[in-house]
């Protein structure tokens, strides 16, 4: 009895908690409509009709208008259906005065509310009306629970009539005498439709829950699964609305911020080359730690597939779900389906999109050229050297500048003589971008097919970068009979790009710059122009002019295959790819000079035609691979039972082949038929080889329990026939929790709990790292140089796969109709035998040292998801977050990091460490216990700024709080730590020239009296690889308006910041000086302290001029790290659908129009370039600004 009591009182309380949820979830609801309302109202009110209708009902006047603009009408049925008939022409008619002449004299009026239009009587007396109408009422209950369900949607079939349930899950509803069918719709639930029988006025109806979400399946290695079913860790991305919207010039351009654990960044915005990288779950390896990428099963860049012929995207993440991709899945996998045909009549598709693409941000240098010549003197004088710049070349500029279309002594205007060149702008230019793309997709008969074609033009933000590329495709497929199916996919791209050498940007070109040149004009390319100038400052612009010529690249992708269904639930797939890329590269010299226009004189000379070089350069790839699959799927009772047996081959191979002739008869002319005297030739050649075996086994009982084990035992050709074999498995299982027993009657419509453990390989190393490679070399013999071979990697036959063991804990859950999901991972990932080349002592020779399975690399994260959906009137929506921590360590390397001071046998105290013999690297570097390449650099210097003891004695941490010797004080401090025998490292003495105001000084870490040596080199607990990453989407859908943005951002990681001429206060005569280094550095000068320039304060140091060997840049220290958090704006896109009415009339299905825009801010405090680039200088990424057109029909 009290067991009986106790039962009754938990399920009480488990209803009671239930209507609170409900309870809840409506007035949340209720509550943003109202906050909605008010835009809706005054927006619906300036819609536009067109009707041509004669002799109607009103109900079917209103009928029309809910299909054109999508508002439904509530009134009384009878109070309408009894107005009579009316006659309608109107064509583009505002709905509110349209509506108005409608009513009038009806006495019938109207008013906007919440999304509807509710039209109500206006004096008239019941009594007078014919009723033919009757009042039904009701309950709507979950079928599952029994409980209410408050907001439900009832509504007469194919009209507006319909009202809501309260907060009990009651109706009523006045309804015609003659409606067919009741319709009853809630979110979470199937549609329900009620006959309505003469007579019949109570109605109890139940709701079940929508099978949708639990039938959705996913693409996981080999094949498909049921999402519910999964007990790995597998993300998706949906590209369709993106790829339909977004200026993309890259299908991993639209994956930033959509996952949890997957980390893109891009590193350059170069047409083609934009450099983006991919981490799933942190770096794992000291080799490469890209994921493996399969575009419809074969190895391919995402950067090489059109988004719009992107089907899905999966990202499998834990051993559960990458293990049966074996050798090559231990940086995780991502999966890319591209569209197949469907059913239905033939639908052809158009897709427009032109964007105006600009500078995401440009570090600007000083433009005004007599501004640079006063800091450079300044910086000269600073270090006790002379002024290099005259005053009368200075006030040339000065004079010029105040009439800069005056003509000068040489005939050229002032500002082409006497130039003030701002370069980046030069250098870089806003232009449009256009792509196109028609994509026809249906099935006649047993066939269905999707053919496609695109064209992009992208310019480039740089003279000569940019590129064409066209895009084809066609995917059919042929069910011969009901069980064979064959198909192929056939697709490919060509690339046509300019040739230009962008790598000018990233190189001294762009550091070796000055505003007193002129870029171009009157055909000529512009020289220094100051006779104190260095004459070898660069002209941007003709550095990039050095050669011309094109580069292509050509795609041929085709798969064939079939399926085989036999023995009802068996089947057999097999699988041909095949890959053919080719590249071409035509590179000749250009024989351009530079001019002075000043001096109206050539400065270099025009070159030679003998002395041009043309260039050729071709690489051929071929790749295949078969792969056959047997499957077994059944369901019985309470049991599914799923088998996968595998076997795949492939075969890769790559060819290359360079020349170069010299010697051109006419510079116009740069085929190699046009040189003379044969320069060079070149060419190799590699292959690779593997095969594999694999299976999987699936098993759930009652939907609750869930169990999976992958296998792949794979060979490959890049290790030593005795090691060539690796097994990697994994094993997982799932418990559906809420679909027990003790779950019911809880507001939880999913809770799932999974674990996986699996272990992984990874081959991303040469074809030949366990042979001796032998190259060409020069030997001496007879007294000169001759041609010979030399080995040049030494061998090592015991290599071994780099394996990688992943333990993975996650949860899924949702409630509230599954509006609100959240998803929580927890992963430990350790990749031991890590594939690494060690540093060879000289005394080994030139070749380099075989690779070694020495390293071990642990990563161990989490990651979250969170997403609300739901639907307010008329109002879609859908808000989603991701949060992914990941934390790496090298965990074993060369041994632990010793260092300290010990007593010798001599008795003298010595600092020893041993980072020389167990790390690697320089400024960034591997070792052991600390993460990849984490920062290991000099920190400034921090004291208390009390300068000396009480007893007048100098106090070691009395010194400047920043490091920065700023005042006098500091400098007495400075002076008597030198007198008490104290070393200031790089420059060691106190002067103009050595370290003076505005230095900064660095701290002595290991107490040796030595501050800034390389003892006291500290390891940051940072690299340039973020350990946060998130992302965060929102999308509504309104009445034919749709909504969305992206947003991507990380943290936790930091960039060196600190580059020559961009924004050192070092500075070297012919380079440029950075605008923002310019107005605001350190300046004192201690005999004149009250110069205008004087400014203490200023973070950045004072300016040198002595070759970049300045106190506070000529030694790395973490005064130039700089935070990279950031979070951006990757995309907003607003859209308009046009009414079904308007886009008919073109005889088109569906016609959107959109705005869109890509990279629209930052919010960062890093100083640099875009913080996603984490480099100081390269190519700008693009800010852009679409729109287009998506039609269909």
């Amino acid at each position: 009895m009290k067991k009986r009591l106790l039962k009754n009182a938990m399920l009480r309380k488990r209803i009671w908690l239930r209507k609170m949820f409900l309870r809840m979830n409506y007035l949340f609801c209720l509550l943003v409509l109202g906050a909605l309302s008010v835009s809706a109202e005054v927006y619906s009110q300036n819609g536009l009709v067109s009707l041509k209708m004669k002799d109607v009902s009103l109900v079917k006047v209103f009928n029309e208008i809910t299909k054109q603009t999508g508002y439904d009408f509530l009134y009384n049925y009878d109070l309408v259906q009894n107005k009579g008939t009316v006659d309608v022409n109107a064509k583009m008619v505002d709905l509110k005065d349209f509506l108005h002449d409608l009513l009038n004299g009806k006495n019938l009026g109207f008013e906007f509310r919440d999304g509807a239009i509710i039209v109500r009587g206006e004096s008239v007396r019941l009594d007078d009306q014919k009723i033919k109408s009757r009042t039904i009422k009701g309950i709507v209950r979950d079928k599952t629970t029994g409980d209410p369900l408050p907001g439900a949607t009832v509504k007469i079939k194919g009209t507006s009539v319909g009202t809501a349930t309260n907060m009990e899950g009651k109706f009523e509803l006045e309804i015609p005498e003659d409606a067919k069918k009741l319709q009853v719709s809630y979110i979470g639930f199937d549609t329900q439709e009620i006959s309505l029988s003469p007579g019949k006025t109570t109605f109890n109806i139940v709701m079940g829950e929508n099978v949708k979400m639990l039938s959705e399946v996913v693409v996981v290695g080999y094949g498909t699964q049921k999402k519910v079913n999964l007990t790995g860790s597998v993300a998706t991305v949906n590209l369709e609305k993106e790829s339909l919207s977004r200026p993309l010039v890259s299908a991993s351009q639209a994956l930033s911020g959509m996952t949890a654990g997957l980390q893109v960044m891009q590193s350059s915005g170069t047409p083609y080359n934009e450099g983006f990288s991919f981490n799933i779950r942190g770096v794992g390896t000291l080799n490469s730690s890209s994921p493996l990428v399969l575009v419809d099963g074969m190895e391919q860049s995402l950067n090489n597939v059109d988004p719009n012929d992107i089907a899905s995207i999966s990202i499998l993440k834990d051993a559960a779900s990458c293990a049966i991709y074996g050798n090559r899945g231990a940086n995780g996998v991502i999966l890319v389906t591209t569209k197949t045909g469907q059913t239905g009549k033939v639908s052809v598709s158009y897709n427009a999109t032109f964007s105006l693409n600009q500078p995401t941000k440009l570090i600007k240098t000083v433009s005004n050229y007599a501004k640079y010549m006063e800091l450079m003197n300044e910086a000269a004088t600073n270090i006790g050297e002379s002024a290099p710049f005259s005053d009368i070349t200075i006030n040339q500029w000065r004079e010029a500048e105040k009439d800069p279309n005056g003509i000068s002594a040489s005939g050229y205007p002032n500002y082409v003589a006497y130039p003030n060149t701002d370069w980046y702008d030069e250098i870089y230019s806003n232009d449009w971008m256009m792509k196109h793309s028609l994509s026809v997709t249906g099935q006649e008969g047993r066939t269905g097919y999707n053919l496609s074609i695109s064209y992009t033009d992208n310019p480039g933000l740089i003279k000569d970068t940019g590129y064409q590329r066209y895009f084809l495709r066609a995917n059919v497929y042929s069910d011969i009979t009901k069980w064979l199916r064959i198909g192929t996919r056939v697709w490919g791209y060509h690339t046509d790009q300019k040739k230009s050498d962008t790598g000018s940007l990233t190189n001294i070109n762009t550091q070796k710059m000055i505003p007193g040149v002129y870029p171009y004009y009157d055909g000529k390319y512009g020289a220094p122009e100051a006779n104190e100038e260095d004459p070898q400052s660069h002209n941007p612009l003709w550095d990039m002019a050095q050669s011309e010529g094109h580069i292509k690249n050509t795609q041929f992708f085709t798969t064939f295959y079939a399926n085989v269904k036999f023995l009802k639930h068996f089947s057999y797939d097999v699988n041909l790819n095949y890959k053919d890329y080719r590249y071409e590269s035509m590179s000749v010299n250009t024989d351009y000079g530079k001019y002075s226009f000043s001096t109206d004189q050539w400065i270099a000379a025009p070159k030679d035609p003998a002395d041009l070089y043309t260039r050729m350069a071709y690489v051929r790839e071929n790749h295949w691979k078969l792969t056959h699959l047997l499957n077994y799927n059944q369901t019985f009772h309470k049991h599914d039972i799923g088998m996968l047996l595998g076997f795949e081959e492939e075969r890769f191979a790559k060819r290359t082949t360079d020349t170069a002739k010299l010697g051109l008869i006419d510079s116009s002319v740069g085929d190699p038929s046009s040189a003379t005297t044969p320069s060079s030739i070149s060419g190799t050649g590699e292959e690779f080889t593997s095969r594999s075996y694999f299976g999987r086994i699936n098993y759930a009982f009652d939907s609750r329990y869930l169990f999976e084990v992958n296998m792949r035992y794979d060979g490959s050709s890049r290790f030593a026939p005795d090691n060539r074999w690796g097994l990697f498995p994994s094993f997982s299982a799932g418990w559906r929790i809420s679909e027990e027993k003790f779950m019911k009657g809880l507001p939880i419509d999913n809770l799932k709990l999974r674990a996986s453990w699996g272990k992984l390989g990874n081959n991303a190393i040469g074809n030949y790292e366990w042979q001796a490679v032998y190259n060409s070399a020069k030997y001496a013999f007879g007294g000169s140089l001759n041609n010979g071979l030399a080995i040049t990697s030494i061998s090592n036959n015991l290599l071994e796969w780099e394996s990688t063991a992943i333990t993975n804990i996650g949860i899924d859950f949702a409630t509230l109709r599954n509006r609100l999901t959240f998803e929580a991972e927890f992963y430990n990932k350790v990749t031991d035998g890590i594939l690494y080349r060690p540093d060879m002592y000289m005394s080994l020779g030139t070749a380099s040292g075989p690779r070694q399975n020495i390293a071990e690399v642990t990563n161990r994260g989490i990651e979250m998801t969170l997403n609300w959906q739901d639907r307010i009137g008329k109002v879609e929506y859908r808000v989603s977050g991701n949060f992914a921590y990941n934390q790496n360590k090298v965990s074993k390397y060369k041994g632990e990091l010793q260092r300290g001071w010990v007593t010798d046998e001599n008795g003298n105290r010595i600092y020893q460490t041993n980072i020389g013999d167990v790390s690697t690297g320089g400024s960034t570097r591997v070792i052991e216990g600390k993460m990849i390449n984490e920062y290991y650099m000099l920190q400034p210097y921090k004291g208390n700024g009390n300068g000396f003891n009480a007893d007048g004695t100098v106090n070691i941490n009395g010194g400047p709080r920043d490091g920065m010797i700023r005042t006098v004080d500091d400098m007495k401090w400075l002076n008597a730590m030198v007198g008490a025998g104290y070393k200031f490292y790089p420059r060691q003495n106190v002067s103009k020239s050595g370290i003076w105001y505005g230095d900064y000084i660095y701290a002595d870490l290991n107490g040796d009296g030595v501050y800034g040596n390389d003892a006291d080199n500290e390891f940051q607990g940072c690299s340039n690889v973020p350990k946060y990453n998130f992302g965060l989407q929102a999308s509504a859908n309104w009445k034919g308006f749709d909504f969305s943005m992206n947003w991507s951002g990380a943290a936790g990681f930091k960039i060196y910041y600190y580059r020559l001429a961009l924004n050192s206060s070092a500075t070297i005569k012919g380079y440029a000086i950075g605008e923002a280094i310019a107005n605001d550095h350190y300046f004192f000068d201690p005999k004149n302290p009250n110069d205008p320039r004087t400014n203490l304060s200023s973070k950045n140091p004072r300016l040198t001029n002595n070759s970049g060997n300045d106190q506070s840049g000529m030694t790395q220290s973490s005064v130039h790290l700089q935070k990279g958090d950031y979070i951006k704006l990757k995309n907003l896109t607003i859209g308009y659908t046009l009414p079904a009415v308007l886009s008919k009339k073109v005889y088109a299905q569906n016609i959107r129009f959109f705005a869109s825009g890509e990279n629209l801010f930052t919010i960062t405090g890093y100083e640099g370039m875009d913080p996603e680039m984490r480099t100081a200088v390269g190519y700008s990424t693009m800010r852009q600004y679409a729109f287009g057109v998506n039609i269909t029909f």
